[in-house]
């Protein structure tokens, strides 16, 4: 079991389909994972091992993605470092997971640690400037595998740091099995099929870019539209010139859409679109329905579960929820003693099944409190209601507890959302002397809306209890976000200081 068999079965099945396109170029199957074989001898002959961790630090661009599979191929690891990390945070990783080998592009050159910093690589390869790499471009014959490599479903093929929003970093371990496990359920899930044509803007060093959104299209054998980033105008185009069928993005990029009234005829080709990274305000899933007459879709998923863990049904769709456990993936709500809670009330979500991590790397404490009992304790609060689907109302971390009563912020901010100044919102609990922590609400206006504190206060106390009512409200011009799209509490908090 190996995921770069995805593009062996592929370049049998589909090996003149378009698999990948970037800018001006674009890549066949047959082309894709005749590369990939070639990065994979390349690897070997640079003395990689099975079980070897290679980090990954570039933006969205093939050469990620055909270093990815390369690596999955010979049975290592691919460490994906975010390609917005900083020279510290790179050598953060990059020692924590003790790689032996760094590869990166030309525009991060300035960003590569210093040689005391990582001392576990023994090369450092610029995919621009390496000439063995550019000759498999070229297609030259060079560096045929001349042995069969043999992986398990339990190997571990992709390591994924998490955990920034909230503390120090983990790298979650995500096996062969877990990555195709969850490829097959976001396709069956989805109805996704190979004339399908989608589109990635996001990181693929993320969990929803790298395995619900890459994995799935070349396990179906689509066609993926690679972007470094976002960029309005170019992703538009895209949509237009590549007929793009499925469209997926984080809530803030939906907002944008819905700010821009042009947005309507130029999406005309999407049947299909998906939100992930972070909660979708329901309110924002009422306006996009309006306007657009589909349904942005929603599924609960995190680092640990490769993505997918719950999914909101195309053909019974309910807005606010997170859908019902996908597939054969087991969930629960529990109470901080993991006795399950009754229909209607709140607890923990835990979670069982083939998508679920092997653990953290190096850290056997920190595997063993979250995946104790057999079960993944995600750390988030819900609720399911009569008819099994599952609402998520708050991180446990992220409770704010004021005058001795406990306030979730999704609650506040998905109020805030229905206001029709409130662009975008992030609520957070800061110090106070009487109450302990006093609701607070960072916002940003729609183009052109004006608003003022006292006229969105006044619209949550009609329609909350008091206690939840934020007693400030900041006005910002942004919100602090990961790459993804997840606002940062954290960083909310700092603005007051």
């Amino acid at each position: 079991m190996n995921v770069a068999d995805e593009f062996l079965n592929a370049a049998i099945y589909y090996p003149d389909k378009t698999a990948l396109v970037f800018g001006s170029k674009s890549y066949t199957y047959a082309e894709m994972h005749r590369i990939i074989d070639r990065v994979a001898g390349y690897l070997l002959h640079l003395g990689i091992s099975r079980e070897d961790r290679i980090s990954i630090y570039m933006p969205n661009r093939p050469e990620w993605i055909m270093f990815y599979y390369g690596i999955a191929r010979i049975g290592a690891i691919a460490v994906c470092v975010p390609g917005a990390f900083k020279k510290d945070e790179v050598a953060g990783v990059v020692a924590d997971s003790r790689s032996s080998i760094l590869i990166t592009s030309e525009d991060l050159r300035s960003q590569i640690p210093a040689p005391e910093a990582i001392p576990s690589i023994r090369e450092i390869i610029i995919v621009e400037q390496d000439e063995s790499f550019q000759s498999i471009l070229r297609g030259e014959d060079v560096f045929k595998i001349q042995k069969n490599i043999q992986t398990t479903g339990d190997n571990a093929m992709s390591i994924l740091y998490t955990g920034g929003t909230t503390g120090t970093p983990k790298g979650a371990m995500l096996t062969h099995r877990n990555l195709l496990y969850s490829a097959q359920n976001v396709a069956y899930h989805e109805r996704m099929v190979p004339d399908d044509v989608g589109i990635c803007f996001l990181p693929l060093n993320h969990v929803f870019a790298q395995c619900h959104i890459m994995h799935t299209y070349f396990s179906n054998c689509g066609t993926l539209v690679l972007f470094p980033g976002f960029d309005m105008d170019k992703v538009v185009s895209a949509v237009i010139e590549h007929k793009i069928t499925r469209f997926y993005a984080v809530p803030t990029i939906f907002i944008r859409f819905l700010n821009n009234p042009e947005s309507r005829k130029q999406l005309k080709s999407i049947n299909y679109v998906f939100s992930g990274g972070t909660s979708m305000p329901a309110e924002i899933v009422r306006q996009w329905v309006d306007a657009f007459g589909i349904p942005i879709h929603e599924a609960y998923g995190m680092t640990e579960a490769a993505s997918i863990v719950t999914f909101n049904h195309r053909f019974r769709h309910k807005i606010g929820s997170i859908g019902i456990p996908a597939g054969i993936i087991e969930l629960k709500v529990v109470d901080s003693n993991d006795n399950e809670m009754k229909q209607g009330e709140q607890g923990e979500i835990i979670i069982r099944g083939p998508n679920i991590m092997k653990g953290y790397f190096g850290q056997p404490e920190e595997t063993a409190m979250a995946l104790r009992n057999g079960w993944f304790h995600s750390g988030d609060v819900g609720v399911f209601d009569p008819e099994g689907y599952l609402y998520i109302v708050d991180r446990i971390k992220d409770i704010i507890i004021t005058g001795g009563e406990n306030v979730y912020p999704k609650e506040v901010e998905d109020l805030l959302h229905q206001h029709k100044a409130v662009n975008e919102c992030g609520v957070v609990g800061l110090p106070h002397p009487e109450y302990g922590e006093a609701v607070t609400a960072f916002v940003t206006l729609k183009p052109n809306i004006t608003a003022e504190e006292q006229d969105l206060i006044a619209f949550c106390k009609e329609r909350m209890a008091r206690y939840k009512v934020p007693k400030a409200i900041r006005f910002v011009k942004d919100l602090p976000k990961t790459p993804q799209g997840k606002i940062l509490r954290r960083e909310l908090r700092k603005f007051v200081n």
